[in-house]
């Protein structure tokens, strides 16, 4: 007989008054909450439990119009990219990369990290629109890299706690180096990933150093005159084998992991399509404790040589190059989802007890997968998938309702941007949807 796992339809939810409280994270070494997986040479096996996995939408709902986004001081975006979003009293902060207008109160006309505030169907507070991250032509980069010389802004936050009780958070956010000539937008872009962390709630940011650099390097990609993207990153604790830690406070911290989704190129790690000649998805990961002890300590020039890709089965390639120009390879990488994919996000979903990713394809389409380990994934949920004929479909991000937004009950929230002209952000809105999730499993 079939065994369910979840609960009743959208529409026979009852309201919720309360937030929920799902425990985030701390204790002697580090906490968070997580999901990871992997890149190389050949793609990790797909996820073959007899389970049937579905996804119920609801329908579309606007959270915010261009002209509102106008309102609130911004040209392109918020967000341009993955959001990042934290549970602050009894609202939420949104972190978003984005290009601020004239009007913009804090920083205006300006490229970067903005911090913004409201709920989950409304953003509403742009918090005097000031950047908390700008491009390394502004503020520079604590290591002297170059990655984030042109632009510099991301999404995905992390809460943590380290072994003195102190807290911080931990920002991922997207550099780019422009060069060459590319359509539509003139020059092209190679892309990297920085970390940042905030010790005052999220008011302000310190850069840490990049922590991601595709395979391909710099030179190769703005000879060919092309673009090289990486995506927004994610930012999920799990243990070494990818899977949920219910209480990583009470777990070893030498099993502890913080694992970044992203998309790479490498055309000597694979020899299939498409991932020997287009970006897939990837995973790299670094020990959280190793992380948050060089992020209070201000460590900076460890970041750079932190995180290691997933090659081959094992973390074993470094997931930099540690060239400040990515003049040189960094390492290999194996594709955890062997399909060209951009801008992953993932959570775990306690009810069905299984990691969600999402990402999108060609800025069309948006793909969602689940499994029990960060590293073996399903094939496309087919209920869940999203497309549309005329307008275009990008930067997908999932959201859990509670005190740990990277954690859902059954029905996580969906964002993603809606463009009929893409890239004119003139004509772009902000749209989520909720999801039902449901999983039938044969005994």
């Amino acid at each position: 007989m079939p065994k369910l796992l979840k609960s009743p339809p959208l529409a026979m939810k009852p309201p919720r008054e309360v937030l929920r409280i799902s425990t985030l994270i701390l204790g002697a070494t580090l906490l968070l909450t997580a999901l990871g997986s992997c890149g190389g040479g050949s793609s990790a096996p797909s996820t073959a439990a007899p389970t049937n996995f579905t996804a119920q939408l609801s329908p579309e709902t606007t959270v915010l119009t261009a002209s509102q986004r106008g309102s609130l001081g911004f040209m392109d975006g918020p967000p341009d990219g993955t959001l990042g979003v934290l549970l602050n009293g009894g609202t939420y902060m949104f972190f978003a990369a984005a290009r601020s207008s004239a009007t913009c109160a804090g920083t205006p006309s300006t490229q970067g990290t903005y911090r913004l505030g409201g709920s989950l169907t409304a953003i509403t507070a742009p918090f005097g629109c000031t950047a908390v991250i700008q491009p390394s032509s502004s503020s520079g980069d604590p290591n002297g890299y170059t990655f984030d010389l042109s632009y510099a802004g991301g999404g995905p936050v992390l809460a943590v706690t380290n072994s003195m009780g102190q807290t911080s958070i931990l920002h991922i956010y997207h550099g780019e180096w422009h060069g060459g000539t590319c359509a539509p937008l003139g020059e092209c872009f190679y892309a990297s990933l920085g970390m940042a962390v905030s010790v005052d709630g999220g008011s302000t940011f310190s850069k840490l150093g990049e922590i991601v650099q595709p395979y391909v390097t710099r030179t190769d990609i703005i000879a060919a005159n092309t673009n090289l993207d990486v995506g927004g990153g994610t930012l999920v604790v799990a243990d070494a084998n990818g899977q949920h830690i219910a209480n990583p406070a009470l777990s070893d911290p030498s099993d502890v992991y913080l694992y970044v989704f992203y998309a790479d190129r490498d055309p000597s790690a694979g020899s299939s399509a498409p991932c020997n000649t287009d970006s897939c998805i990837a995973v790299a990961r670094a020990l959280l404790s190793d992380v948050v002890n060089a992020a209070f300590a201000r460590s900076t020039s460890e970041f750079p040589t932190l995180f290691q890709k997933y090659w081959q089965g094992a973390f074993t390639q470094p997931a930099t190059s540690s060239d400040p120009n990515a003049a040189s390879n960094s390492g290999h990488y194996t594709p955890v989802i062997a399909e060209a994919g951009s801008f992953p996000s993932v959570l775990y979903d306690s009810s069905t007890q299984q990691f969600l990713i999402v990402y999108t394809t060609d800025n069309d389409a948006i793909t969602l997968r689940h499994g029990t380990s960060l590293l073996s994934w399903s094939e496309p949920v087919a209920s869940a998938a999203i497309t549309d004929g005329t307008d275009k479909i990008l930067y997908a991000t999932l959201v859990g309702e509670g005190s740990d937004p990277t954690t859902a009950e059954g029905d996580p929230w969906l964002y993603y941007i809606r463009d009929p002209v893409w890239p004119d952000w003139s004509s772009a809105d902000v749209v989520n949807r909720r999801m039902q999730l449901m999983l039938t499993q044969r005994n």
